[in-house]
């Protein structure tokens, strides 16, 4: 689980973000949980930062790390824009409102 917390700039968290993942990959973690709703200071990103973001996680994740990411509703505006980017590139990932139910969605079997 990675919860970045405090005043960030989107560039920053996005940074962290991408951690996260190579972590996870690095170390074969294979379910990552990511509540970004304890980031704070700035205004939710545009369509080609959720693009860039999407790209940049889809490639370093490289389909090993299924991620639930629990963001604030205004993230999740643009009808899941980055996980439908995700997606279609090979990703499992999906935007949740709240905690338990990403958890859910992570542990639950196909």
């Amino acid at each position: 689980m990675f919860c970045p917390l405090g005043q960030a700039s989107f560039a920053e968290v996005s940074e962290l973000m991408i951690r996260a993942v190579l972590r996870c990959r690095k170390e074969k973690i294979a379910k990552l949980l990511i509540d970004s709703t304890g980031a704070l200071g700035f205004q939710p990103p545009g369509m080609a930062e959720q693009y860039n973001l999407a790209e940049r996680i889809v490639s370093d994740a490289a389909s090993s790390v299924k991620i639930a990411h629990v963001a604030n509703p205004k993230w999740i505006r643009s009808e899941k824009f980055a996980v439908t980017v995700a997606k279609n590139r090979g990703l499992e990932a999906e935007n949740f409102l709240s905690a338990a139910t990403a958890m859910g969605w992570l542990l639950k079997r196909k």
